[in-house]
């Protein structure tokens, strides 16, 4: 009965175990369905709201498209730029006519430009920002329009200081250019609706430069880096003024079944859209707080779940005990005549055990005995033969110091250091055994590899100014290896790239050209370092050898590399490029799917 009862309460224990288990993973699962759902839905709202804001951008922009092409047909606009080009009262005169223009219109700025884009006339004439006099040639909404084009473009004024979108038309006479009208619109007020509406929103033009945002402190800030030759472009042209074009701190990390994007600090699941006709991007940002305090509310929800069913298991297992504890009382009160007459044959019964313990631990006493013989053995066989040998020549150690023969003592002592070195050889044999890792061979995307690589070495590319250019074959480029051994060669040969162009100053460039040579793929790595010596080139692959002069470097990153394109069964070769740099050739058998 009472085995019974034993196995009954363990059944139920483990009852217990399996729905607090289940619970767990019930909360866990729902947790995530909780997050993923709002996720969803948070998505689909940011595209709605995306959608409404990039409508109200083009039309705000739209409310002012016709202005180019209306003034473009005034007479005395033509007048200005074909006959009173010099005259300043005629000029004034126009100006009065497109600041009364403007007054309707609620534009920023209207004004007219010769054919050498110096500004005749402006609605804002009078202003100590006045643009007549300037010359805005070198914008592209001028360049657009002298050519037949409309222009649009986003710049920050060159006097006034005020960003504004630029819109431009051609005047025409007899068929033929005479000048250009443009209308600059101040977006200034939408950025501050934005904001008061407290809605995360920017744009981006096509270098990934924020141009447009609620906040002030993301404006002319980049998303990605932006080449020199385009800066100096930006400069030339004088689109964002003296902005330094700082890479906004942007991160990504992961958000049940989404991507989470984290900008100073703060988490914002991003909505990515392309405006029409233009070539921006508006991004929406919302808060991921309503995932996050969704999910703690259902593991909240869960976790008193839980604790109410170990309440509740706690309770049913102390009345299941009372009710066996009474089972027992009564069975004991049953057999209490049974064991009075069991007492000899219980007690004899205990004599025999007591027996039986002391031969049981005499047994176990000799095995462990055994145990210890073995083990005594197995350490005598690997390092008896040195031991001894060093007893021997630390007795001939004490004879040679009596003779004061100093030769002998050396030798003596040379051979006690082999020794021990041979007794480490064989720890260290073993220890080197136990951490030996097998080659995994499959099939890798070494395109893949190679762009990982250069992500684990993104922060001191960017520390050291060098910039990475990686091209690769249009088709899928695949050899039979082992993925992590794979980006290690590639992480050994950026770092050798990065150490080479550590001293030198100018353009520093890493590029990887990945190709398919027939059954072969083929990699490129060069850079525009200071390139090997010649003597140094067949020392290249030997451990130990660094042409490093600090002794920060053990000499073993190509070593390694050579290792491991040698088990993938490539080939690697290194030159130095003519035009100065080093370069390394990478071969692997093609990995051919079937």
């Amino acid at each position: 009965m009472f085995s019974f009862a034993y196995k009954f309460s363990r059944q139920v224990f483990w009852g217990w175990i399996f729905v607090l288990s289940s619970s767990g993973l019930a909360v866990g699962l729902a947790s995530y369905w909780l997050g993923a759902s709002t996720v969803l839905e948070l998505r689909g709202t940011s595209k709605e709201r995306l959608s409404l804001y990039e409508s109200n951008l083009l039309g705000e922009l739209d409310k002012y498209r016709y202005l180019p092409f209306v003034l473009s047909g005034n007479e005395d606009v033509k007048d200005l730029l074909t006959t009173f080009s010099s005259d300043t009262f005629f000029a004034n005169k126009v100006s009065r006519y497109l600041a009364e223009t403007n007054n309707k219109a609620e534009a920023n700025v209207l004004y007219i430009m010769d054919k050498q884009g110096n500004t005749l006339a402006s609605s804002n004439w009078q202003d100590k920002t006045s643009f007549v006099g300037h010359n805005y040639s070198f914008r592209p909404y001028f360049q657009d329009a002298i050519e037949g084009r409309e222009g649009r473009f986003f710049a920050i004024g060159t006097i006034s200081g005020i960003p504004g979108f630029f819109m431009s038309h051609p005047v025409y006479e007899d068929n033929s250019i005479i000048g250009v009208t443009v209308v600059k619109v101040n977006l200034t007020p939408l950025q501050q609706q934005w904001n008061d509406g407290g809605e995360n929103l920017l744009i981006t033009d096509e270098n990934g430069i924020i141009f447009l945002a609620s906040k002030k402190d993301w404006l002319y800030k980049s998303l990605r880096h932006i080449p020199d030759d385009q800066i100096e472009k930006l400069r030339r042209i004088k689109q964002y003024g003296d902005s330094t074009f700082e890479i906004l701190d942007t991160s990504k990390s992961s958000l049940v079944g989404d991507i989470a994007t984290e900008i100073e600090g703060k988490k914002y699941l991003e909505t990515i859209q392309d405006i029409e006709n233009t070539n921006w991007k508006i991004h929406y940002l919302v808060s991921i707080s309503p995932v996050t305090e969704n999910q703690r509310t259902i593991i909240a929800i869960g976790i008193g779940v839980i604790i109410s069913l170990l309440v509740l298991a706690l309770f049913i297992r102390e009345r299941g005990q009372k009710v066996l504890s009474t089972r027992r009382a009564l069975e004991a009160e049953k057999m209490e005549v049974m064991n009075r007459q069991l007492e000899m044959e219980i007690e004899e019964r205990r004599r025999t055990e007591k027996e039986l313990r002391a031969a049981q631990d005499g047994l176990v006493q000799a095995g462990k005995l055994a145990a210890l013989g073995q083990m005594s053995a197995a350490i005598t066989y690997e390092i008896n033969q040195p031991i001894a040998a060093i007893q021997d020549n630390v007795l001939n150690c004490g004879t040679f110091l009596n003779k004061n023969d100093d030769q002998g003592l050396d030798r003596s002592l040379t051979e006690i250091s082999s020794l021990t070195e041979k007794m480490g050889m064989i720890t260290g044999q073993l220890k080197n055994f136990a951490r030996k890792s097998s080659l995994k061979v499959q099939s890798v995307d070494i395109e893949k590899a190679i762009r990982k690589a250069s992500h684990l070495v993104q922060p001191v590319l960017k520390t050291e100014g060098i910039q990475v250019l990686i091209s690769t074959a249009a088709e899928r480029m695949l050899i039979s290896g082992d993925e992590i051994r794979l980006e290690q060669v590639f992480v050994n040969l950026y770092r050798n790239a990065i150490d080479a162009m550590q001293a030198i100053e100018g353009k520093k460039v890493i590029s990887v050209d990945a190709s398919i040579i027939g059954d072969y793929v083929k990699v490129v790595v060069s850079d525009t370092g200071t390139g090997f010596e010649e003597h140094v080139l067949s020392k290249l692959y030997d451990p130990f050898f660094t042409t490093k002069s600090n002794k920060e470097s053990l000499g073993l990153g190509l070593s390694i590399t050579y290792g491991i394109i040698k088990d993938l069964k490539g080939e690697i070769q290194a030159s130095n490029r003519a035009e100065g740099g080093a370069c390394f050739v990478l071969s692997f058998p093609r990995f051919i799917e079937k």
